[in-house]
Parts: C-alpha cells; sequence; structure tokens
C-alpha cells in the first residue's frame, strides 16, 4: 500500500453496464485467497497498487482518518471464519470502555468547573482505562450533587452491565482506603445513538434510578442486553463521592460497522464489469443485512480538501496546493496548516468535502441475489476510470446474527475502446403501451492513443423490442458512411457488415464495421412499448473480437430532431400519463373460439398482456368466468412488476378448456379476467372467449 500521489484523467459521468455471458474478462479479487487483501496489501496482481483509504469522522466532518475500518469495528482474525471480514463479537468480560477513544468517543463532566480543561481531561481518561493509576474522579460535599459524568463508546454495542467503584475496591490499594466512598444515591441514563436532537446531542432515558446504594462496587445489570452508545451518570446527592473506574460490559456482534477498501488503482483507466462475492451468514437471515457500494475515480483521493485565506471574510475555499497551484491540496499538506491562522499565516484549514467533481458518488446497494450468483451483478460505478473502491456496511438488529464477506472480485479490462462513449435516446417522453419508433445515438470521443474501438453495442431493455429498423454511422465532418435498414427486423440476423446478434427480452446487440475515429455518431433505430413512468435503455460498446466492453455514459450526444434538447439529454425515456390510467396496457387472447377436442387445432387458449407503472411488485390474477358469474377457473397468480406478460414467459398463461378440477367446461361463451393490484390502485379487463366442440 503506498500515500497519495496526484495523477490527471479524464472524468466520466454515470453509467450502467448490461451483463452478458461469454465475455473474457480480467478477474480481480480481494480477500480471501485473492490478489489483494482485506488491509490491501498486493499478494499477485502487476501493475496494481493501492491507496490507504481516506474517510470523514462521523463526529466531525471536517476530520479525517486513515484505514480500511473506521474506529476499528472489523474483524479481520476470526478463526470462526478464515480470510474473512465481519462484525467485531464483544468477548466476555471484554471492557468496552478501554477503547472509547480509539473509536473516537471519550468522556466528558458538564457540569465540573473547578477543573482546568486539561487536568479534567486527564482525569476522566484514567476513569475509563484498563489498568489503576492509583487516582480517581473525586465530588467532594459542595460539588457531588448533580455531577454528570457522560461516557461516548464511539459506536453503538450490546451492552449487559455498567460498574462504577472507588479506589482499594477492583483494584487493591490499602494506601487510598476510600472504598466507603462510593456513589450512595444515583441515576443512569442511557442513549442507543440513534435519538438525537437535532444538533446531534443524545435524547436521554432514564434506566436505573437507585437511593442508598450499599454496593461499594456498584452494577447495573441490563437484562435483557440493549444496544447502547452513550451512559451519563448523574450524582443525585450531595453526599461525597469518587469514582476510580467506569466501566462497560457487552456480548454478541456489532450492530453497524463499516468497512472501506483501499483504494484500488488500476495503473491505467480500466473498464468495469460484473461484481461477485461470497458470503456466509451466522445467526438469523431476518435480522442481519450486509450492504455493498462502489465508487470509481480519476484521482487518488475522494476527499477535497481546502484551506482559507486568514484574516479574510468569507474567504473562499481554494482546493489546490499551496506548493503547487497545478496540483489539488491532498491531507498532509492540510494537516500541515493551522486549524485556525494566527497573524504570521497565510493560511488555514477549509472545509473537507466529497471530490465529486473526479469521484463518483457511492453507488446504491448492489442486490444480494445478484451478487452472489455465479454471473455476478454489473457494477454501476463509471469507466473507464483508473481508481476504483468499494464499502461493506454490516447491519444487524440481533446480537447473535451477522453476515461474513469471504472475498469479494470483480471483472475488468484495459485498455478502454475509446476515451468516452456518450450516449442518448429520443424521444424522451412518449404515451404508455404504444408502438414507438426510438433512437439511440452514441457519440465517441477518442483523442488519446492506444484506444481499440469498438464494433458492436447492447441496448438494454425491460421487455422485447417490436424491431430494429436501421443503422446509420456519421463521422466527424458529418459525412454519412453507413446506412443501413435490417430486412429482417424481428430476430437474430446476419446481413453482411452488419447484424443483429442478440434479441432477447432484456435487450438487444447489434454489430456494424469498426468504429475508430474521434467524434463518429452511431445511431440505432428501434421500436418498442414504454409500460412505466421511467424506464431507461443503458447501453455499452464491445469490441467482439477482444471480447472488451466498455459502458455508454447518458449525455447529449447529437442533435436528433428538433425538439430534442441538449440539456436535457440522456437514456431514460418518461411516460407521466402513464400513472393516471390503467394498470393494464394492452390485454388479448390468441384466438376467439376454444375447441378443446384433442384434435390438435385450436385445443388451448394463450393470452398476453401488459402491466403499466407498478412501483414494487403487482399481483397479477387471471380467472375464467361464465356468463353467470361464476367463477369455473382460476388460472394464474403472480406478483410481479411491470411488463409483459404472455404465456411463453408463464406457460400457465395457457386455458385447456377444463374447470377447476380438471373437466371440460360445457359449450358456451366465457369471460377471461385480468386483475392487476398495485401500489396504490387496480384495474380490471375482460376478454370473451367461445367454447365449442
Amino acid at each position: 500500500m503506498r500515500h497519495l500521489c496526484y495523477i490527471t484523467w479524464p472524468v466520466c459521468g454515470a453509467l450502467i453496464l448490461m451483463a452478458s455471458a461469454g465475455q473474457a474478462r480480467q478477474v480481480l479479487r480481494i480477500g480471501g485467497e485473492g490478489q489483494i487483501s482485506w488491509e490491501g496489501q498486493v499478494l499477485d496482481a502487476a501493475g496494481i497498487e493501492t491507496i490507504e483509504p481516506e474517510h470523514r469522522s462521523t463526529l466531525n466532518p471536517n476530520l479525517t482518518e486513515i484505514g480500511t475500518s473506521p474506529a476499528d469495528l472489523v474483524e479481520f482474525a476470526s478463526a470462526d471464519f478464515p480470510g474473512s471480514i465481519l462484525p467485531r463479537q464483544v468477548g466476555e468480560g471484554e471492557n468496552l470502555a478501554t477503547g472509547i477513544y480509539a473509536r473516537g468517543g471519550g468522556m466528558s463532566a458538564p457540569t465540573v468547573v473547578n477543573l482546568g480543561r486539561a487536568q479534567l481531561e486527564e482525569v476522566l481518561a484514567q476513569v475509563a482505562a484498563e489498568k489503576s493509576t492509583g487516582k480517581a474522579f473525586t465530588r467532594q460535599q459542595n460539588d457531588a450533587l448533580g455531577t454528570l459524568l457522560v461516557m461516548d463508546l464511539g459506536a453503538r454495542f450490546g451492552v449487559n452491565q455498567i460498574r462504577f467503584f472507588p479506589r482499594n475496591t477492583v483494584f487493591p490499594a490499602p494506601m487510598t482506603p476510600f472504598q466507603s466512598n462510593f456513589l450512595k444515591n444515583f441515576e443512569v441514563h442511557v442513549n442507543d445513538g440513534l435519538v438525537l436532537t437535532e444538533g446531534g446531542n443524545p435524547i436521554w432515558e432514564i434506566f436505573e434510578i437507585r437511593n442508598n446504594n450499599t454496593q461499594a462496587v456498584t452494577t447495573v445489570d441490563i437484562e435483557p442486553p440493549r444496544y447502547i452508545r452513550f451512559v451519563r451518570l448523574k450524582a443525585t446527592s450531595s453526599i461525597p463521592f469518587e469514582i476510580e473506574k467506569l466501566q462497560i460490559f457487552g456480548e454478541g456482534f456489532l450492530p453497524t460497522v463499516r468497512y472501506i477498501s483501499p483504494i484500488i488503482d488500476m495503473s491505467t483507466p480500466a473498464n468495469w464489469g460484473q461484481l461477485r462475492w461470497a458470503q456466509e451468514l451466522v445467526g438469523q437471515a431476518d435480522k442481519a443485512q450486509m450492504q455493498i457500494r462502489t465508487r470509481s475515480g480519476g484521482d487518488p483521493s475522494p476527499l477535497s480538501y481546502t484551506r482559507k485565506q486568514v484574516g479574510l471574510r468569507n474567504a473562499e475555499p481554494i482546493p489546490f496546493s499551496v506548493e503547487d497551484p497545478s496540483q489539488p491540496l491532498l491531507r498532509d499538506e492540510f494537516l500541515d496548516l493551522p486549524l485556525r491562522g494566527g497573524q504570521t499565516d497565510a493560511w488555514e484549514r477549509g472545509p473537507v468535502r466529497d471530490d465529486l467533481a473526479n469521484w463518483s458518488p457511492w453507488s446504491p446497494p448492489y442486490g444480494i441475489e445478484e451478487g452472489t450468483s455465479e454471473a455476478g451483478t454489473p457494477i454501476l460505478s463509471p469507466s473507464p476510470r483508473r481508481y476504483f473502491q468499494f464499502r461493506v456496511d454490516f447491519l444487524s438488529d440481533d446480537l447473535g446474527s451477522a453476515f461474513a464477506l469471504k472475498d469479494l472480485s470483480f471483472d475488468y479490462t484495459s485498455p478502454p475502446l475509446a476515451d468516452r462513449l456518450v450516449g442518448e435516446v429520443f424521444p424522451r417522453q412518449v404515451p404508455a403501451a404504444t408502438d414507438i419508433s426510438f433512437v439511440f445515438a452514441l457519440k465517441v470521443e477518442m483523442e488519446n492513443a492506444g484506444l481499440q474501438g469498438f464494433d458492436s453495442v447492447e441496448i438494454a431493455t425491460v421487455q422485447r423490442v417490436d424491431r430494429i429498423e436501421r443503422i446509420e454511422i456519421v463521422d466527424g465532418a458529418g459525412e454519412q458512411r453507413l446506412d443501413h435498414a435490417f430486412a429482417v427486423q424481428d430476430d437474430v440476423t446476419e446481413e453482411g457488415e452488419v447484424a443483429i446478434t442478440r434479441l432477447t427480452d432484456a435487450g438487444f446487440a447489434v454489430r456494424f464495421p469498426r468504429i475508430v475515429e474521434d467524434n463518429t455518431v452511431l445511431k440505432i433505430h428501434f421500436v418498442t412499448r414504454v409500460l412505466s413512468y421511467s424506464t431507461s435503455f443503458a447501453g455499452r460498446a464491445m469490441l467482439l473480437a477482444e471480447d472488451e466492453f466498455q459502458g455508454v455514459i447518458a449525455g447529449d450526444a447529437a442533435q436528433l430532431a428538433a425538439a430534442d434538447q441538449a440539456t436535457r439529454s440522456g437514456v431514460t425515456v418518461l411516460s407521466p400519463a402513464v400513472n393516471q390510467g390503467s394498470l393494464i396496457g394492452s390485454f388479448s387472447l390468441d384466438r376467439n373460439v376454444l375447441t378443446p377436442n384433442g384434435d390438435g387445432a385450436n385445443d388451448h387458449l394463450a393470452l398476453s398482456c401488459e402491466v403499466l407503472a407498478v412501483v414494487g411488485t403487482a399481483r397479477v390474477r387471471v380467472d375464467i368466468f361464465d356468463l353467470a358469474g361464476r367463477r369455473v377457473r382460476h388460472l394464474f397468480e403472480f406478483d410481479g412488476e411491470s411488463g409483459v406478460y404472455d404465456a411463453v414467459r408463464f406457460p400457465k398463461l395457457v386455458w385447456d378448456g377444463k374447470d377447476g378440477v380438471g373437466e371440460l367446461v360445457q359449450p358456451g361463451i366465457y369471460l377471461v379476467r385480468l386483475e392487476v393490484g398495485g401500489d396504490a390502485r387496480q384495474s380490471a379487463s375482460a376478454r370473451p372467449v367461445g367454447v365449442i366442440y
């Protein structure tokens, strides 16, 4: 692992990669027996280095720390899970108070005013320490009543006991016979670190009130154990007392733990492919979570450090180095600046911010089912970029439940196909459940040497497109180099130098002559329907012979029509009216008459429908009724999302003319009734079908 150095590279926007089987990629594995350890040691990855991660303190956003485990809450050397990381588990008899300062917590006595700040901090640090120093926190008669001692554990723990005592009790000290000076009347207040005021201060809960205490070694048992971060001890009498130690004991896995990976330096810009990981559960699955996020960047630090001119009112924070203003201000130089500048100082520290100019924000959490599958899940962070980082949040509502992350890996390719691939789709606002002719435009930026170009593009769709009509290629000078209309528009096809290479429910891919020139624009015309309020047509380019890929960034690729506004360009299509009408788009039967006599002609009825504008899941149900309103067959029921439902995807959407007990129905007219129940409304529709023999 190395320290920071600064290297510039073009900044890219957000993208989404589609999954595709059969890609030959390089794989980088972290943890377990991978090429990089969890702590950042590079074991076997030529040309790849790691940088110690920086993160801001949860208590002070302008205070930064170094390391993969903020507050040292991650277990890296578990005997039960070798090679894995997981939340730290509190050991039996472990005094949590001893680690408060290392975790960013601490102790305070807000009502004590007769001690200097340094002296008070020294005494309180001794109260939290593991071993006896022969000194104690002492309150005399005039100072005892109302004394507050507050301990911040620095994180939430499962706590089962609070203990405090004077000298010459737990730690024998005959020369300090103050064993009778224990706290006689007191209150114990607790807070879990979540119930806070707007200013971030604990809203206290009184856990115990005790008068006439007779225990020199005072214990407050917490049964059952509960999550606690803050403890406040209040003296409620004027009887003098002292506290040599305030101890907090706990058990179980920590409920909130974060691991921040080293920054992985790929040495050159790389394209990200699929992300996958292996995990193992301890305890109850419904009590524990593990969330994995990623981000990528163009320089070595995801934080932006700033400096301000001393003495200048409303001074503008400057993110550049004092020594070399062409480079960013990094952490070491930032820490050399005074917190508050004096008369002889030109600069002082400014705020620390997330560097959103050179780094993407953290992605949303990846789905566990996709991430733990063999295929993995597409990385959402922008590429090509040189630097990559991931974050793991372990969450639990149960002291005995947690996830262990055994290893994590991701696919990548380098060098990139282009500097940037900017894509947009038009039109971007359309009616729902209507065949629309779209154009997906892709602008190619290829200024640097060593770029490979590409000869294929994949576009993700939420259902199978109706047809792919044309491909156009226009060079940087505006000359049309290719204009090909597909003769076969609804299937995989080879037509000379162009081809439809994939056509599925999840999207399609087309091939064309290799594009290697800067400012070339590729246009793909296709027809499909929009079935929800917002539909994204994410894309990526590929170089088929080399099994290379690169994501497409949403942006302004070309002027596609008079109404195409550059400031609104992107790959998302909206259909606002879909939220106001029926949840059912089309609903059709493949025949009007059913003759279930076994002769192979018209023996079965297949139906299809479109479900619109569902947020989350919808209950899709199909029943067969006679004209008297009696249900003769419950055919289909499914909790699904917006999209197309047909007999190809759902074989149960076929009626064979039989009722619920397997008998053929009587000849006559029947109604096929479709119901869709969404998050806020329901819709229903029916179609007649005749049954004859």
